[in-house]
Order: C-alpha cells, then sequence, then structure tokens
C-alpha cells in the first residue's frame, strides 16, 4: 500500500510538472497600463515561448533603451544550464529554470 501511494504521488507532482509548462506556452504581450516598469527600464513588449523538439523556443520582441525595437532569440530547457541567445547585444548565453511567474 505505501509503494502504491508512493508511485501515486510521484506521477501526481509529475503531471503537475508538465501541465505547468504547458501553460507558459504562447505569447504574451506588454500591458502597459498594468504592468509597472522601472524607470530607464527598457520594456519588452512581446514574449513568445513555443516547442521547439523537446526543447523551448523563446522570441523576444521590445524597446531598447535608445527608442529602437529589439529582437533576441534564445533555444533551450529550462534547466538552470546556459544556451546561446542571438540578438542580444548584452548577453550571449542564457539559462532558465522551471517556476511559476506571473505576468500581468
Amino acid at each position: 500500500m505505501k509503494s502504491r501511494r508512493i508511485a501515486l504521488t510521484l506521477a501526481l507532482c509529475i503531471s503537475i510538472a508538465m501541465c505547468a509548462q504547458d501553460v507558459q506556452m504562447g505569447i504574451w504581450k506588454l500591458n502597459g497600463a498594468k504592468s509597472k516598469i522601472g524607470v530607464g527600464a527598457p520594456p519588452n513588449t512581446k514574449v513568445a515561448f513555443e516547442a521547439a523538439g523537446d526543447k523551448v523556443k523563446v522570441t523576444i520582441d521590445g524597446i531598447g533603451g535608445d527608442g529602437k525595437p529589439t529582437h533576441n532569440v534564445w533555444t533551450g530547457r529550462f534547466d538552470g544550464k546556459d544556451y546561446p541567445v542571438t540578438g542580444d547585444p548584452t548577453s550571449d548565453k542564457r539559462s532558465y529554470l522551471a517556476m511559476s511567474t506571473r505576468w500581468d
């Protein structure tokens, strides 16, 4: 009985983790009326998460500090390891961890 309960709990945890990552997929657009962006901080106006095989592709569009449009792309896993990023003059690698995030 104890091993059955452990197996059921483990299966439930894995299911919840898989569903949490699927919730993040899609296109997230900035709602300037609800967002509180720090003074002088350039905003990301659109962030798109999409499946890319066994990885996730994150495309970020925004406005740079100079007022010009920005566009960068990262493809990797939410495992905390570094993966290359293109189009960002301030970084060449990024890493993400899977966690609950609220974007208002």
